[in-house]
């Protein structure tokens, strides 16, 4: 089984990182064969890191940390195989996170009728596994246009640098979500976050309902919005405010 991890910082003055490290490397353990990190902001665009089997490298070193003045976009999946899309040999296109037209996904599950979708639509994909036709369906049908049209169990983060949002999503596969000053992170298990199971934290978490999906960004979050919906898209100023809690110092 894959595992997925990520963040949105949305004030990196706030945002610790602790969790989200340690999230990408409980989720490691779960998949084997490939670890891939896709990191972006608006100013920077994508950055890549990539590994054929698990990884313990400085991954987050090698991409770059927040950026100081704008949001930050992390999305991880470790793969694991063998899956219905085994690959003997795997290049550099089937390891995960997928890319393309600005739109990334992080994805734990199976995607069942990826064929039929890239038909259907006559889309072109990077790789046969079965993710890498998502980003190209998101761009083509918009973002809740193309989860209501897949078929299978999943838990998916869908970043689209167009929007300069993230959209974390599952049907019956699980994603557990926190949320500290600054900063949502987000894994395939609870127990992928430090701490997870003691009563007094220094974080909130929670798993996302069945079937329901959140739309994030600097400004805030929209939902949940029922898996299969297809909200009329809001205002850009019709999105709740994140917590105005700040840590608290010896100062």
């Amino acid at each position: 089984m894959c595992g997925i991890a990520g963040a949105l910082i949305y004030d990196p003055v706030q945002a610790r990182l602790e969790h989200m490290v340690a999230a990408v490397g409980a989720s490691a353990a779960r998949g084997v064969d490939s670890f891939g990190v896709i990191r972006w902001s608006f100013s920077t665009g994508f950055r890549r890191h990539i590994h054929r089997g698990p990884t313990c490298s400085d991954w987050l070193g090698e991409i770059g940390g927040p950026a100081r003045e704008e949001a930050t976009i992390y999305l991880h999946t470790s793969r694991a195989e063998p899956t219905t899309e085994w690959r003997h040999e795997k290049a550099d296109a089937d390891i995960p996170p997928f890319i393309d037209q600005g739109i990334a996904v992080a994805h734990n599950g199976i995607i069942a009728n990826d064929a039929e979708l890239a038909s259907q639509h006559g889309l072109e994909r990077c790789s046969e596994i079965d993710t890498a036709i998502v980003p190209s369906l998101v761009a083509h049908l918009g973002v809740w246009r193309a989860i209501a049209a897949l078929k299978g169990g999943s838990a998916l983060a869908i970043l689209d640098s167009r929007r300069e949002s993230l959209v974390l999503c599952r049907n019956f596969m699980p994603l557990v979500l926190t949320w500290e000053p600054g900063i949502v992170c987000f894994a395939s298990e609870a127990g992928f976050f430090p701490r997870a199971g003691q009563p007094f934290r220094s974080y909130q978490s929670w798993e996302l309902a069945p079937f329901t999906g959140l739309e994030l960004s600097a400004r805030g979050y929209r939902g949940p919005i029922g898996w299969g919906c297809v909200p009329i898209q809001p205002e850009n100023d019709d999105w709740e405010p994140f917590p105005a809690l700040h840590w608290r110092t010896d100062d």
